[in-house]
């Protein structure tokens, strides 16, 4: 029986290892067939940019940034924190990004928070929840502070 465990456990844990594809194995310089040949098919997304770039996304979690047929770059996705106890999980990630020098990207972030009750995907503001948290609490929404008015000449 513990035998039969320990293959299903070696199993998922090959499986998981596998999914990168063959993400591992790009390098700057390759073209682009040779990534579809390394990742076994090709991207999931494309996202272009005015300077001829184009950014090759594989899920949300893995990007290939190429030029002129070349792969100049490639991102991952990030675990920027994690918190697990046996009540709640809360992960922070910031997703995969691939622009070109110059170009501005909104980095993604997305949390994820696992409960008894459910799991909660999304972009959560944490000031926002703060708000939230102490308006439940005191049961007032909590209001921005008024502008004072200021005189535009000394007085004498």
């Amino acid at each position: 029986m513990r035998l039969l465990f320990l293959s299903a456990a070696l199993a998922f844990a090959t499986a998981g290892c596998a999914t990168s594809g063959g993400f591992d194995k790009l390098y700057p310089g390759m073209s682009s067939r040779e990534v579809v040949d390394a990742m076994g098919h090709g991207p999931t997304r494309a996202q272009e940019f005015p300077d001829q770039s184009t950014a090759w996304y594989y899920g949300e979690d893995r990007c290939v940034l190429m030029r002129e047929d070349k792969v100049v770059s490639k991102a991952t996705s990030e675990d920027n924190t994690s918190v697990d106890t046996p009540i709640v999980s809360v992960r922070d990630t910031s997703r995969a990004l691939c622009a070109p020098e110059g170009y501005a990207g909104k980095e993604k972030r997305e949390q994820e928070i696992d409960t008894p009750f459910g799991t909660y995907r999304g972009n959560i503001d944490p000031s926002a929840a703060v708000k939230k948290v102490k308006g439940f609490v005191t049961g007032k929404d909590e209001q921005a502070p008024e502008k004072s008015e200021q005189a535009t000449t000394p007085a004498p």
